[in-house]
C-alpha cells in the first residue's frame, strides 16, 4: 500500500456495530461515511441486550448515559424449567457493583436512535447497497446498486450475519446453521410476572426467554429445533408458537398471546467458525461480518461495539494501516472467538431433545454453585478486550 495514513474511511452497513464504529472514528479525527441498504431506518427488530462490558464501551464512545436511560437495568436472571421451577439465578447487579456499569436491555430501535443521534445527519446514507469493492496503492473504492461509487481510505465492512464485504474478501467461509429457529417479540402488559425477573426456560429442544425493556414493554424470544428455511405467515408463526409452549409456565402463553401475529419476528440462527482473518489490505470486517455468535450469551451487539473501540484505537495508535489492522485482529479475535465457541455450546445444551438428557442438565443446573456462574459471567463481562 503506497499511502499509509487513513482520513477517510468507508463504513458500510448501518446496524449497531457500523453506527459506533463511526462515532469512534470522528474521535480520532477521521471523516466517515456509512452507507446502509435500507431505505429507512424504521421501528424494526426488538430487544437487545448490552451487558457492562458493552456500556463500558459506549461509555467511550460518550453515549453510555443515553443508552442507559432509555433502556432497563437486568437485575436477576433465572433459568427455569418449563414448569417454571427456578434452576439457578444470576445476578447482573453483582456485575454492575464489580465493574461499574449496569447491564441493561433496550429496543434495538431505540439503541440506534441514541447512536445516530450522537452523528452528524450526513455521515448516513440509506438505500445503499454496497455490491462489489475494489482497493488499489492509494485506496478502495465501494460501488453500490444504483451505480454510484465512494472512494476512501479505508473501507469498514459492517455489513451483518449475510456480509457482501466478507463474501468479496473471503469467499470460502460459510454460514453455518445452528439447528434451531427463533421468534421474537416486543408486547406492552401490565402483567407484574412479566416484567419482573429477566429468565430463560428451557423445555426439550425449545427455550423461552423473558426480558423487560421498559415500564411497560417486554421483549421476548422463543426458539425451537427445526431445519432451516421454513416459511410461515404470520398467522401460522403465532399458532405454532401457541402449540409449541402450550403448558409452559405463565407468563409464556399470555405474552405469546398479546403479541400481534404481524409483529412476530422469525430467524433461523446462524453463526460462523471463528476466522483466522478478518482484514484483506484497506478492507476489514467488524460485527456480525467478522465474528457472528448465537444469541445465547446476549453478546451479539456487545461484541459489535468492542471492535469498534478497539478498531479506533488500533488506527489512531499505528500510524501504518496494515499494522493497525493486524493489531485490531490480534486483539479482537481471541475474545470474539472464546464467545462464539462458548455460545454455540450453550445453545447446544439449551437445546436438547433427549428426555433423560434434559432430565440431567436441569438436575445439575438445579446443584450448581451459583458462584460458578458468576464466574463464568464475569469472565465475559469484566474483560472488554
Amino acid at each position: 500500500m503506497a499511502n499509509n495514513k487513513v482520513e477517510k474511511v468507508i463504513i458500510i452497513g448501518g446496524g449497531v456495530g457500523g453506527l459506533c464504529t463511526a462515532i469512534a472514528l470522528r474521535q480520532i479525527g477521521i471523516e466517515t461515511t456509512v452507507y446502509e441498504r435500507a431505505d429507512q431506518f424504521g421501528d424494526v427488530g426488538s430487544g437487545l441486550s448490552i451487558w457492562a462490558n458493552a456500556v463500558s464501551a459506549l461509555r467511550r464512545l460518550g453515549v453510555a448515559d443515553e443508552a442507559i436511560a432509555a433502556g432497563a437495568k437486568i437485575q436477576r436472571g433465572q433459568i427455569r424449567a418449563r414448569t417454571g421451577k427456578v434452576l439457578a439465578t444470576t445476578e447482573p447487579g453483582e456485575l454492575e457493583r464489580m465493574f461499574g456499569e449496569p447491564s441493561i436491555v433496550i429496543h434495538r430501535t431505540v439503541l440506534h436512535q441514541v447512536l445516530l443521534n450522537a452523528l452528524p445527519t450526513e455521515t448516513v446514507h440509506l438505500g445503499a447497497a454496497c455490491t462489489r469493492v475494489e482497493q488499489d496503492g492509494t485506496g478502495v473504492t465501494a460501488t453500490f446498486a444504483d451505480g454510484r461509487q465512494a472512494r476512501a481510505d479505508m473501507l469498514v465492512g459492517a455489513d451483518g450475519v449475510r456480509s457482501v464485504i466478507r463474501q468479496q474478501l473471503f469467499p470460502a467461509i460459510k454460514l453455518r446453521y445452528s439447528g434451531y429457529t427463533a421468534w421474537r417479540g416486543v408486547v406492552r402488559t401490565a402483567d407484574e410476572i412479566a416484567l419482573g425477573i429477566t429468565s430463560e426456560s428451557w423445555g426439550r429442544g425449545n427455550r423461552f426467554g423473558i426480558l423487560r425493556l421498559d415500564a411497560a414493554r417486554v421483549y421476548w424470544f422463543a426458539t425451537a429445533n427445526s431445519t432451516p428455511d421454513k416459511t410461515y405467515t404470520p398467522d401460522e408463526r403465532k399458532a405454532l408458537l401457541q402449540t409449541t409452549f402450550q403448558g409452559w409456565h405463565h407468563p409464556v402463553s399470555h405474552l405469546i398471546a398479546q403479541t400481534p401475529a404481524e409483529a412476530i419476528l422469525h430467524n433461523d440462527i446462524y453463526d460462523v467458525k471463528p476466522m483466522e482473518r478478518w482484514s484483506q489490505g484497506r478492507v476489514t470486517l467488524l460485527g456480525d461480518a467478522a465474528h457472528p455468535t448465537t444469541p445465547n450469551m446476549g453478546q451479539g451487539a456487545c461484541m459489535a461495539v468492542e471492535s469498534a473501540v478497539t478498531l479506533a484505537q488500533c488506527l489512531s495508535q499505528n500510524g501504518d494501516l496494515e499494522a493497525a489492522l493486524s493489531d485490531y485482529e490480534r486483539r479482537r479475535q481471541p475474545r470474539t472467538a472464546r464467545v462464539t465457541n462458548q455460545s454455540w455450546q450453550i445453545g447446544r445444551v439449551g437445546q436438547l431433545e433427549n428426555r433423560l438428557a434434559c432430565a440431567v442438565r436441569d438436575t445439575l443446573f438445579s446443584v450448581l454453585p451459583r458462584s460458578i456462574l458468576k464466574g463464568q459471567m464475569a469472565k465475559v463481562v469484566g474483560n472488554s478486550q
